[in-house]
């Protein structure tokens, strides 16, 4: 099926979607999305464009960019290969991390760009990960009053109709199209496939397996998994290991910054 052209919004602003694979996990820990944010930020500085909103979540991002003289799908090219590169080196996988091509969406007047904040924000708490939008680290929502090198809160208050970003309370507000009771939550597997999935990483067919074979390729098998979305609990009942044991030995496997290829370059200040 040939694919259609991008919609390009008269504003130049978008809402940009980036969902992994499958629906597999693109943030597996903090260092991850404190990554991905300094790789936004240099897609920022080459591209010139600006950044009203994001939201991480663990299998998708949402963001609120506004293009400057680059079109806006060759800044999250810039945005998505740095990251991906760097994802993949870390993990030790290859191929796509994010799935077929990103989704973005032109926002063309006010009341949509209200809403749209609104969504972006909510994310975490339709996800029970947080009681309120502002208390999740890794979204703009705690970033709102405060300075920030990466969010261009003046021209933003400058957009909202109020002037007042603080006037904007997310609320349950699914957009357009979206399924409310799967955003925001990585894909469920079954022990079954769970334990499947070990066998494709690592070629173990149990437990004992699992823990007969060489610590390296034990790692392996374990960020392939959680890379897969399978959470820590799930795992240890497919390898035979604890929970605390999956989890140090995923820590033990990935490699420092430096092994990966990449600069100490400072965590973003604040609630990213």
């Amino acid at each position: 099926m040939p694919r259609h052209p991008r919609q390009l919004a008269g504003s130049g602003i978008y809402h940009v979607m980036l969902r992994g694979v499958n629906r597999d996990a693109i943030f597996l820990d903090e260092d991850d999305s404190a990554t991905f944010l300094r790789a936004l930020a240099k897609a920022k500085h080459s591209s010139g464009c600006l950044v009203f909103a994001y939201c991480l979540m663990s299998n998708h991002a949402h963001l609120v960019l506004r293009a400057g003289e680059e079109p806006i799908g060759t800044v999250v090219k810039r945005l998505g290969v740095r990251y991906a590169g760097w994802f993949n080196r870390k993990y030790g996988r290859v191929g796509h991390l994010f799935q077929d091509r990103f989704k973005s969406v032109p926002v063309e007047d006010d009341a949509h760009l209200v809403t749209l904040l609104r969504y972006v924000w909510n994310n975490p708490v339709e996800a029970g990960l947080v009681e309120h939008a502002d208390d999740y680290r890794w979204s703009s929502c705690g970033l709102v009053g405060r300075s920030s090198p990466l969010v261009d809160e003046g021209e933003l208050q400058r957009l909202v109709p109020s002037g007042r970003l603080s006037d904007i309370v997310p609320v349950d507000l699914p957009m357009p199209g979206q399924d409310p009771g799967t955003r925001g939550r990585p894909r469920r597997h079954s022990d079954a496939e769970a334990a499947a999935l070990l066998y494709q990483a690592c070629g173990a067919s149990s437990s004992a397996g699992f823990l007969a074979l060489p610590l390296s390729t034990r790692q392996q098998g374990i960020r392939e998994l959680r890379t897969r979305s399978v959470p820590y609990d799930q795992i240890a009942r497919v390898t035979g290991l604890s929970a605390t044991s999956v989890r140090r030995l995923q820590a033990e496997g990935v490699p420092s910054l430096l092994e990966a290829g990449q600069g100490g370059a400072p965590r973003p200040a604040g609630g990213g």
